[in-house]
């Protein structure tokens, strides 16, 4: 038993260094107020988006950055809503916003999907930049400017930064709480040359790098397109950054259904195996956490379990809080008890869904 415990706390205490660590790392690289301003694209893809785009092109079309210097590419993905009606009446208004309609016979081999429509819209870029965001996403008026700045280093091939959750239900900000605990740790991986994650709906890459790359067209499709522009880009040599600023933040909905969020967290699951043996760290580390909270009630040491959980709570805590504070969610900290417990549980449920390799996502399926 004591064996047990003793190699939970190991795993656990190793990973929440290297998390803590490396997300303290990564914000101390802050670039400060460079005045950086070269010409960018933002791709903006969307499926059956009628809901939001409208705000979301609005948003970008209203960002603080010089209004010569940026322009708005929106693509339609074959939405069978109004979509592209809806695309093409906010264009009217903006002189900077350009909207793309791409068809079934372009969705081959590795551009399917949103990887097709990222693709699709590059290809007529004219920015030094590619900014990507998505449909349901309102970016914060300086995140243009506050994601480009970096590229003032010339290495930095790929910029990365946080999303926030818009919500008031208890679920909507568990949600809040695990999106800022998996961006932290994303960002900790890169200070440490270990690219873990990153999402799309806040991702940057320049441009000349995602053309040396081959951009989408060459990058093996995956359910996880940004992960794998990530590693691709990495792969390169070139180097990542990940932004801890409440300015390059976008805001996105959350999951409404419990369905709807474990299909989300079963995606981004399928995509995570093809990070090979830190994946199995990373599932070995939450394993053994649970089986050293289960294992001393079955005889009756519950003072193990309690301060087993109560590691885990400050663990996690740890991880949280510095980048909620950064991020101005002080608010989300009261709830980081249920949050929590939340995870444990969703980390227990998560890997029996893999069984499948097929992943529903926007109305089509894909295999993982």
């Amino acid at each position: 038993m004591i064996y047990i415990i003793a190699a939970a706390v190991v795993a656990y205490l190793a990973r929440t260094l290297f998390m803590f660590i490396g997300a303290s790392k990564i914000r101390r690289k802050s670039v400060g107020q460079i005045s950086f301003t070269p010409a960018i694209s933002v791709l903006v893809p969307a499926r059956n988006e009628e809901e939001t785009i409208e705000q979301c092109l609005i948003a970008l079309a209203s960002s603080n950055y010089p209004k010569d210097k940026f322009e708005i590419i929106a693509i339609d993905d074959r939405s069978s809503d109004a979509t592209l009606q809806i695309m093409q009446k906010v264009a009217a208004k903006y002189d900077n916003i350009k909207v793309l309609s791409i068809k079934d016979e372009q969705q081959k081999q590795n551009l399917r999907g949103k990887a097709g429509a990222l693709h699709f819209g590059a290809e007529v870029a004219k920015g030094e930049i590619l900014l990507m965001t998505d449909a349901d996403c309102i970016v914060h008026p300086e995140w243009i400017s506050t994601i480009t700045k970096n590229y003032a280093n010339e290495h930095i091939g790929l910029v990365a930064s946080f999303t926030l959750i818009d919500g008031k239900r208890l679920f909507d900000i568990i949600q809040s709480v695990e999106w800022i605990y998996m961006n932290t740790m994303a960002s900790a991986g890169i200070a440490f040359d270990i690219p873990l994650g990153c999402y799309g709906n806040n991702v940057s890459v320049r441009r000349k790098v995602y053309e040396e790359i081959g951009g989408y067209k060459k990058i093996p499709f995956s359910v996880t397109e940004d992960l794998s522009l990530l590693k691709t880009v990495h792969n390169y040599g070139y180097a990542l950054h990940y932004v801890t600023d409440y300015r390059g933040t976008v805001i996105t909905k959350p999951c409404r259904t419990f369905a709807e969020y474990i299909s989300q967290h079963r995606r981004w699951a399928m995509g995570g195996l093809t990070l090979g043996w830190k994946a199995v760290v990373f599932v070995l580390s939450s394993l053994l956490m649970w089986v050293g909270i289960v294992a001393p009630l079955f005889t009756a040491n519950y003072i193990y379990a309690i301060l087993l959980l109560l590691l885990r709570f400050a663990g996690d805590f740890s991880i949280i809080f510095p980048s909620a504070v950064k991020l101005k969610q002080n608010k989300l900290l009261l709830y980081l008890i249920p949050s929590i417990l939340f995870f444990l549980i969703i980390e227990l449920i998560i890997p029996f869904t893999l069984f499948s390799k097929k992943v529903r996502w926007k109305g089509q399926i894909f295999k993982g």
